[in-house]
């Protein structure tokens, strides 16, 4: 039986999209545990078991000496937008899922009746749904990987004394429960953050391609990025290149796995870690594909980075390239004039023709924007020649601070001096409801121009960046995806067929009767 359970939902998305993807965070908590002396188990995939299979596969590790069943929260729920009459409430408890919540009680039920295990809700959403949900006894908000020990044996022991940083709240309905901030822990050293996939208790699927973490944090300290550990110095929270290398060997000779996502924030940041690592990947005795977050302003630095990352393998990238205003982007921290930005994407797309699949993403609301701006957008995102393989436009997003539901860990620059940029919030009810009314612009109309363009840009997409290694997973050939458009693989491949063998191929590892066909 084990000590500690991790529930984490895996993708829910359109039936006709690969739902063949782990996530990192689960595992690194179990890694992080299992070192402090604890025994976990990972199940995922929940939304597409019955309840039924969840109970199958808990009797297997629910026991008397489970201490916690956590839900792990990153990748398991949708945010929905309030609409502009103002009737809905921005966080319901149904996103805290993802799903029915009837079928997540349901799972809290067995778990209490079946042991005395708390129940824990974990991860990057964490701080939006403290205390929603009265079925759960401790939120963990942050990077648990620092701090999840010690909550194990604060909730193990019950002694308060051996847990700092403990925030005890009780509620209008009586309920109490526990909140731990992670930021209040020191970052693991990077030497201590490794994965061990090859542990079979981990349910890897042959051939399956993985996250890996090669790298914490960011160098750059763009101003509307939430993420934590940003502007950090270069060199530092990396990994031991030998380590990697040694991990990616294990992990092939395992299960045969020569494909990556690579988790870190920006792969690219630090010029040295690129040629190092080129060195290890390129002397693997295996061919690696990855995927990964690059920032194309450091190619253009850089040039011959362009090389190095095709010859180490990296098959699909996402750039935040973010705006292609002038003004915007200097506001945001981006200095390189669009037009070079343009011009280094062109080259790249005739670099890595047939080797890299391009993703970029465009933020809709930065301070300069004007609606004449989001037409041109449109119109260049939309030529024939436009070298980005998949394109995806966003509404600015920014938390007012002011409300409880946004004040923790992941609060940006903008976020925190809204008025400094020009930005308001007057929606009593909505903590992301911005305006810039100096641009006539809002959050709820910069995301129906986001809506409006994304179904214009759809058909022209094909995947990239990190659906490569997830469309990979399922089944689909790597010429295909450089070939064709998300319309004619969903035309060419059955893939909830697909999505079906994979999961039940799962199902089967974990110990299930199912039918793999």
């Amino acid at each position: 039986m084990a000590n500690c359970i991790i529930l984490t939902g895996g993708v829910w998305n359109r039936e006709e999209w690969s739902k063949i993807q782990r996530h990192l965070g689960p595992y690194r908590l179990s890694a992080a545990l299992e070192e402090a002396g604890y025994t976990t188990f990972v199940l995922d995939y929940i939304l597409h078991f019955t309840l039924e299979e969840i109970k199958q596969v808990l009797d297997m590790h629910l026991g008397e000496d489970t201490i916690w069943v956590g839900f792990s929260s990153t990748f398991f729920w949708q945010l929905y937008q309030k609409s502009s009459s103002g009737n809905e409430d921005v966080f319901k408890l149904k996103d805290m899922y993802w799903t029915e919540v009837e079928f997540i009680e349901e799972i809290i039920t067995y778990i209490r009746t079946h042991s005395n295990a708390k129940i824990i809700y974990g991860g990057t959403k964490t701080e939006f749904f403290e205390g929603t949900d009265s079925n759960i006894d401790c939120y963990v908000i942050g990077m648990a990987d620092a701090c999840i020990a010690d909550v194990t044996e604060y909730i193990k022991s019950g002694d308060e004394s051996k847990l700092k940083h403990l925030q005890k709240t009780q509620k209008d309905d009586g309920s109490v429960f526990n909140t731990i901030n992670a930021k209040h822990w020191p970052e693991p050293a990077m030497d201590n953050i490794r994965t061990p996939w090859w542990n079979s208790h981990y349910n890897v699927l042959p051939k399956e391609g993985l996250p890996m973490e090669l790298a914490r944090g960011c160098i750059f300290k763009c101003k509307f990025c939430t993420f934590p550990l940003l502007g950090k110095k270069k060199g530092t929270y990396i990994r031991d290149t030998a380590e990697i290398k040694d991990d990616m060997i294990r992990i092939w000779e395992t299960y045969g796995t020569t494909d990556y996502f690579i988790t870190d924030d920006t792969f690219n940041d630090d010029n040295d870690k690129i040629e190092d690592l080129h060195k290890a990947f390129t002397s693997l005795p295996f061919k690696p594909r990855f995927s990964t977050f690059t920032r194309m302003d450091l190619i253009h630095r850089f040039p011959h980075q362009a090389d190095l990352l095709a010859e180490m393998g990296m098959i699909g990238t996402f750039f935040g390239i973010e705006t292609l205003q002038a003004d915007s982007a200097k506001s945001i921290g981006k200095g390189l004039h669009p037009n070079k930005v343009k011009d280094c994407l062109y080259w790249l797309a005739e670099k890595w023709k047939d080797k890299c699949n391009m993703s970029g993403g465009f933020i809709l609301g930065l301070p300069y924007d004007t609606l004449s701006y989001f037409e041109e957008l449109l119109e260049w995102t939309m030529k024939p020649d436009c070298p980005l393989q998949h394109i995806q436009f966003y509404p600015l997003h920014l938390n007012d601070v002011s409300k409880k539901a946004s004040v923790g860990t992941y609060v940006s620059e903008f976020g925190l001096n809204p008025a400094i940029y020009g930005y308001e919030f007057n929606n009593e009810k909505n903590s992301v409801a911005w305006e810039l009314p100096q641009q006539d612009l809002s959050y709820t109309f910069c995301g129906e121009i986001a809506k409006q363009f994304n179904q214009q840009r759809y058909p022209k997409n094909k995947y990239a960046g990190y659906e490569m290694i997830k469309y990979l997973n399922a089944g689909i050939s790597l010429e295909d995806l450089y070939k064709l458009t998300l319309y004619e693989i969903s035309a060419k491949y059955d893939m909830p067929q697909l999505n079906a063998l994979k999961i039940n191929q799962y199902k089967q590892l974990l110990g299930l009767k199912v039918n793999i066909g």
